[in-house]
């Protein structure tokens, strides 16, 4: 059976690209996450920091004729333990900089889905939260495309 959704092969692309990606690799080596690390008794973060998690993925239907798309949206986090907010928001443009503009994704999406537009960065921001190490975020979106009429599984 054909995958419905393109959230999952986005979500792994999303983290190949990055751990390949030498300006990430230098910040947080390959610690891109799935979600947050969870963290210990005594309150600290459940991985070694600086790290990436990705957030919240929404996907909205996109309107191209025949065969289905999805306008998607991801929030990806740079987490951090340093004092002050240098390292989180290094980690930030470490992201922007390996996935602002991809159109072709190496490797691709998995099929039947592909890339309509290319990944923009819409927004980047602190999360503050006291009690817990810095974070800041990044919003990109993108259009997939999925299979057309007849392709379905």
């Amino acid at each position: 059976m054909t995958a419905l959704s393109p959230i999952l092969p986005l979500r792994d692309t999303i983290r190949v690209l990055l751990r390949a990606d030498a300006g990430f690799k230098a910040i947080a080596e390959n610690r891109i996450y799935d979600d947050v690390p969870v963290a210990t008794s005594a309150g600290k973060p459940g991985a070694p920091t600086p790290y990436a998690y990705i957030g919240p993925m929404r996907r909205s239907r996109y309107d191209i004729g025949c065969g289905l798309a999805w306008t998607m949206q991801v929030r990806l986090f740079a987490v951090s333990t340093a004092n002050g907010r240098t390292e989180a928001w290094s980690l930030v443009d470490a992201m922007t900089a390996a996935l602002e503009g991809l159109e072709e994704f190496t490797p691709p999406l998995a099929a039947p889905f592909v890339v309509q537009k290319p990944i923009e960065i819409v927004q980047a921001g602190d999360v503050i939260d006291p009690l817990q190490a810095k974070s800041v975020f990044l919003d990109l979106t993108t259009i997939i495309a999925g299979p057309g009429p007849g392709t379905e599984d």
